[in-house]
């Protein structure tokens, strides 16, 4: 509340406290929100379209603009997300050749995507922190490109693996 009233917006609230109850996971025998970071999603989609206001504990904000929201972006904590990187994200799921088509069928996307992530690789700082570091984060530096290749799963298989970072359009995901 105390965001909004800092910056207000005579429409709609720019800011909202979502709150996910934790539920007992005997398996990792911990409390945690249902299915970590995939729960989050899908119960934030449900919320988004109007269906999943009951998933939250606590809900700060007035919600009802929530429903014109058409793309989310997801950052982890070790994410960087430069000046205008969501406006080009944004840009680029926005493209005519990009917009997802679902196949009524299917349920899939057939052409245009439903997600796009970025390359993910390591800092100058972070590649020498540990010898996991070292040996998994890849080559650090400015010129990413020196090493690209393709993702073998999308080659193979004409999909690719979610890894939490990106954007998604919310009806297509």
């Amino acid at each position: 509340d105390a965001l909004n009233t800092r910056h207000p917006d005579a429409q709609a609230d720019r800011f909202f406290l979502l709150h996910r109850p934790r539920r007992w996971n005997a398996v990792d025998k911990l409390w945690m929100g249902y299915e970590r970071k995939r729960g989050k999603l899908a119960e934030l989609n449900a919320l988004l379209r109007g269906a999943g206001s009951a998933r939250f504990s606590l809900i700060v904000g007035r919600t009802e603009v929530l429903s014109e929201v058409k793309y989310v972006i997801t950052l982890d904590t070790d994410t960087q997300l430069p000046r205008d990187a969501a406006r080009q994200f944004i840009g680029a799921m926005a493209h005519p050749l990009n917009r997802p088509v679902i196949d009524a069928a299917t349920r899939r996307v057939s052409r245009g995507h439903a997600i796009l992530q970025p390359r993910v690789g390591i800092s100058l700082p972070s590649a020498a922190r540990s010898a996991y570091a070292r040996l998994f984060g890849s080559d650090a530096g400015i010129d990413p490109y020196t090493r690209a290749v393709s993702d073998l799963y999308q080659d193979l298989f004409d999909e690719g693996s979610f890894i939490g970072k990106g954007i998604y359009d919310v009806d297509a995901f």
